[in-house]
């Protein structure tokens, strides 16, 4: 069974009652707070350890932070309460504005912080106060240089293992597995920590010897091990994501080459994006489209959550996108809401960031690449300067994909021609072969489009093709491609889709088909038109070669027009593998 948030939150609550209490009680006890430590020392000790969460430093996913040596210190210089104290305050401090400085810091719900910043501080100091009051019973040394450095090497073993052992388990009840936070996080961690212990006993010996002078010099000594940490795995860091940047573009670059087709040039970007900025929710590539728009463009948007392109117009200056054409500049916004940027009647649509750079083509701005995220402040100064380096990558591949099309795509309809489809279609059932996808094939054929011809003319029955052809083009997905198969058939290649949906999509076209109203002349008739569809899907409609495909989708075509036309059928196959066409 998994573990459940509840679980999660309960043992946080607990952990949190229980560490403020332990350090109530030993107050109590102790008559007091202060334990041996004056003000002065307190205070010192609090500098120093705020001095030190400061110069926290990230390692892998998790940040680290080398303060816990010095709690122990504390511990065992001016006792267990004073220093539990200590920790738990600034823990607690710490926890609670963390998250302000971090790039998502309006998300995070105060309820949440405030809880988790009561339990981080509690348990800690709660913890550590309870671990050196156990040993402070114990006189393991003659010497009391020997018996400090034993103390706080004991002390400082129990507390790291304990409390990583604590927030393991509260990783592990809100579902994280053990074994990744022992390798990303405790194990970092504890060898970090560990190593300065010896530097704890030097510090806890020369505060019990009231050498003040060298404690502090020490305590300086210790931040400044802190600030080289610090600045070490910061430029460890910024080295590693700047490899990976170049590592992500040169892939990036190695697959838009291959992609020469503007539906591959749409799948390619959507996912070399969404792998080089995780952040991203949706990836938009907002560019002329193939028919070269001049007073708008072309929104393909692939949405990771449900793994879908969708394809919608805009105007030339709309939105954010419209800024950015002006300006020729990137456009970061951490917050549609709070922002000027006129987002029409749909408003942000649940989009909170948004992060958009030029498509430059030919030194001529042809379109905006652009992230978004429900997120607020979810992209970085790293992720705009990675998009806008794709950016140069995706321009140069449109740019091909536009010199391709306009070799592959029929002049009258301005679909791609029958040579591309026939190329299109054998790649398609490989790669649904390969991975497991469906895909679908549908045929459409214009109803009584001969006898249009002979009754009104062939230019007539031009501006029907370029009619129904751009009624086809409307309902397509960046992915998806049609192309004019012979005369009066059109035919559609539509990637990851069912017959089902693939039936959806044509009952839409064959609609909007059948609203078109087509004059004739200017005081001459109003024509209607309307067209037949037969659809075949791999593998609903059975296995076989991309032929086999076509022919079924062309069978249930001929029923369509066998049935009165002007309808959508399906070629299913059963599970006895029989193949019928079905309405």
């Amino acid at each position: 069974m998994p573990p459940r948030p509840s679980a999660q939150l309960a043992f946080t609550v607990a952990l949190t009652a229980l560490g403020w209490g332990v350090l109530v009680g030993h107050g109590v006890h102790a008559g007091g707070f202060a334990d041996r430590a004056g003000p002065v020392a307190f205070l010192g000790f609090v500098a120093v350890v705020a001095a030190a969460r400061a110069l926290a430093f990230r390692v892998g996913p998790s940040v680290l932070s080398l303060d816990s040596a010095f709690y122990v210190a504390a511990a065992v210089a001016v006792g267990p309460v004073a220093a539990g104290v200590m920790v738990a305050v600034t823990l607690s401090a710490d926890a609670l504005a963390r998250p302000w400085f971090g790039p998502r810091r309006r998300d995070a719900r105060m309820g949440e912080r405030l809880l988790y910043a009561a339990y981080f501080g509690g348990m800690s100091g709660g913890l550590l106060a309870a671990i050196a009051a156990l040993f402070a019973r114990l006189d393991l040394a003659a010497d009391l240089e020997v018996d400090v450095a034993i103390h706080v090497v004991l002390v400082g073993a129990t507390f790291l293992i304990a409390h990583n052992a604590l927030q393991g388990l509260r990783q592990v009840l809100g579902g994280q597995p053990w074994r990744r936070f022992v390798v990303d996080q405790a194990g970092p961690g504890m060898l970090a920590e560990g190593s300065l212990l010896p530097l704890a006993a030097v510090l806890a010996l020369l505060f019990t010897a009231r050498q003040q002078l060298a404690f502090a010099f020490l305590c300086a000594t210790y931040l400044l091990v802190n600030f080289i940490f610090n600045r070490l795995a910061r430029a460890s860091h910024a080295w590693r994501a700047r490899v990976r940047e170049l590592e992500q573009l040169d892939h990036s670059a190695r697959e838009l080459a291959r992609s020469i087709e503007l539906p591959h040039v749409v799948a390619t970007v959507a996912r070399q994006v969404a792998q080089a900025i995780p952040a991203a929710e949706t990836i938009a590539l907002i560019h002329r489209g193939a028919e070269r728009e001049t007073d708008g463009f072309v929104v393909d948007a692939y949405d990771r959550e449900h793994d879908a392109f969708s394809r919608v117009a805009i105007a030339r200056g709309d939105g954010a996108a419209g800024r950015v054409v002006a300006t020729l500049a990137p456009l970061a916004i951490d917050d549609l809401a709070d922002s000027d940027v006129d987002l029409g009647p749909s408003g942000t649509d649940g989009v909170r960031s948004w992060l958009g750079v030029p498509l430059f083509v030919a030194d001529a701005c042809e379109g905006v690449l652009a992230v978004q995220s429900r997120t607020v402040g979810a992209f970085t100064a790293s992720d705009q300067r990675l998009l806008a380096s794709l950016a140069l990558q995706v321009g140069a591949a449109l740019q091909n994909a536009h010199l391709y099309t306009m070799a592959m795509v029929d002049g009258l309809t301005g679909l791609f021609v029958r040579r591309y489809f026939d190329a299109r279609v054998d790649e398609e059932i490989e790669r649904a072969r390969r991975y497991g996808q469906a895909f679908a094939v549908v045929m459409i054929d214009i109803d009584d489009f001969k006898h249009l011809n002979d009754t009104h003319g062939h230019l007539i029955g031009d501006r029907v093709l370029r009619e129904v052809a751009a009624a086809v083009k409307g309902e397509l997905r960046g992915v998806d491609t049609a192309a004019r198969y012979g005369g009066e058939e059109l035919v559609i290649i539509l990637p990851r889709t069912e017959l089902v949906a693939a039936f959806a999509l044509a009952e839409r076209i064959r609609a909007r088909i059948a609203d078109r109203r087509i004059a004739v002349a200017a005081d001459g008739p109003v024509l209607s038109v309307t067209a037949s569809f037969g659809i075949a899907a791999y593998p609903d409609s059975g296995l076989g070669s991309a032929e086999d495909l076509v022919r079924r989708a062309d069978r249930a075509l001929y029923r369509a027009k066998r049935s009165g036309k002007n309808r959508v059928e399906l070629y299913w196959a059963d599970d006895s593998g029989t193949h019928r066409a079905i309405a």
